[in-house]
């Protein structure tokens, strides 16, 4: 055993050496070839270590955070990446020398920064995209503001008997910051998370695999005159997935509308194309655009339990004429023993966040229906990684 691990070993240390560059790396191969590394970490791994990733992997984003707060990566950034003295290092930041040497030695250890000689540091590649205003920067505020939901997650279930969360109102996150709002409603009232959390969810729909016009023959389904409403986006933000679909089919007849709450279609920046009109509007309010050929949301309803989810599509069904689309865009999860992790952890965000969760394709269709829809037919892109699929239901 001892042989075929050092000839392991030198296996692995020679294909680390000729590794191609990282953006010239296809993402099933890199993904294909993380699961099998993976796969051989958890085989190596001793249960002592396991538990110390277990215990400790929580100072990743509280250490990052605090580097952020500090202006440690806005310093590197306005340095353009040039090495720097602990001492030229503290001239530029907030707090004590003392601190930032204790938050530097973690940020190295963990691959951040290079200590290139005693108190030297130059920083990797990560450094350099955590500064403010960049949205890894934001994802670490994200989800550190979350971190305080996470550690609440435990006094919850005790004082509720552990029972699986249904209420929006009434989730970790409500006793985390002592609120009966929903996450949603609190946005509203903290204009900073807001803005990182439109800043994050913009950001995350690039790693939703395909868009969904790509997978989905629209010329042939969505045929409608140029006075009705083509597409009706539904929860869109600020415009990114309608503005995609207009430039994928520019002569594509009828009119585009996306929605979402005022507070984010006035967040809108750059003005949307003549075609595209962007209202306000709550969900589960009466649907103000009927009989529209197709009404589509891109992961909307996994936020939301099953109550306010077959709420809301109600409010598009009495909307819909008989020959309307529904399009859902979401995650799903699959079923057995092959859970991806990341799968399986934001199932938990989702029901510490919003009392929520992600479904499978059964539970997606058991829903649809329960909503007195019909699904005709589920797309996917069969090369990607990402666990979604886009749900086409009539009446």
């Amino acid at each position: 055993m001892a042989t075929s691990l050092s000839d392991l070993t030198t296996t692995v240390e020679s294909a680390l050496s000729s590794l191609p560059p990282s953006d010239k790396i296809e993402d099933a191969e890199r993904m294909r070839l993380l699961g099998i590394i993976n796969q051989l970490q958890t085989a190596l791994e001793p249960p002592l270590l396991s538990i110390q990733r277990l215990c400790f992997s929580h100072y990743g984003i509280v250490a990052v955070r605090v580097a952020q707060g500090m202006g440690v990566f806005d310093s590197f950034v306005e340095a353009q990446g040039t090495e720097m003295t602990l001492a030229e290092l503290s001239s530029k930041t907030k707090g004590d020398e003392a601190l930032l040497k204790r938050i530097m030695r973690y940020l190295c250890a963990h691959h951040i920064f290079k200590e290139t000689t005693q108190n030297t540091y130059q920083p990797l590649p990560l450094a350099m995209i955590f500064g403010t205003g960049s949205v890894p920067g934001d994802m670490i505020k994200h989800f550190h503001t979350n971190l305080q939901v996470t550690a609440k997650m435990f006094e919850y279930f005790e004082k509720n008997g552990y029972k699986n969360p249904e209420d929006l109102n009434d989730a970790p996150f409500q006793l985390a910051y002592n609120t009966r709002d929903t996450y949603f409603e609190w946005l509203q009232k903290n204009p900073t998370e807001q803005q990182v959390f439109n800043s994050v969810m913009t950001e995350s729909l690039q790693y939703c695999g395909k868009d969904w016009f790509n997978i989905y023959p629209v010329p042939e389904k969505l045929k409608c005159s140029p006075s009705r409403v083509l597409l009706v986006d539904i929860g869109g933000g600020v415009g990114h997935d309608i503005i995609a679909f207009r430039k994928q089919f520019p002569e594509l007849p009828g009119k585009l509308v996306v929605q979402d709450l005022a507070h984010v279609i006035d967040d809108i920046q750059e003005p949307l194309p003549d075609s595209i009109t962007a209202v306000a509007h709550n969900m589960f309010d009466p649907q103000p655009f009927r009989g529209a050929k197709s009404y589509y949301m891109r992961t909307v309803l996994h936020d939301f339990p099953d109550r306010q989810v077959v709420a809301a599509l109600s409010r598009i069904r009495e909307a819909m004429a008989e020959d309307s689309i529904l399009l859902i865009h979401e995650h799903t999860v699959p079923e057995g023993p092959n859970m991806p992790p990341l799968a399986a952890t934001l199932d938990l965000h989702m029901m510490e966040i919003f009392s929520s969760l992600e479904r499978t394709e059964e539970q997606w269709i058991a829903l649809l229906e329960k909503a007195e829809f019909k699904v005709n037919k589920i797309w996917k892109d069969q090369s990607n990684a990402h666990h979604t699929a886009l749900f086409e239901a009539t009446l």
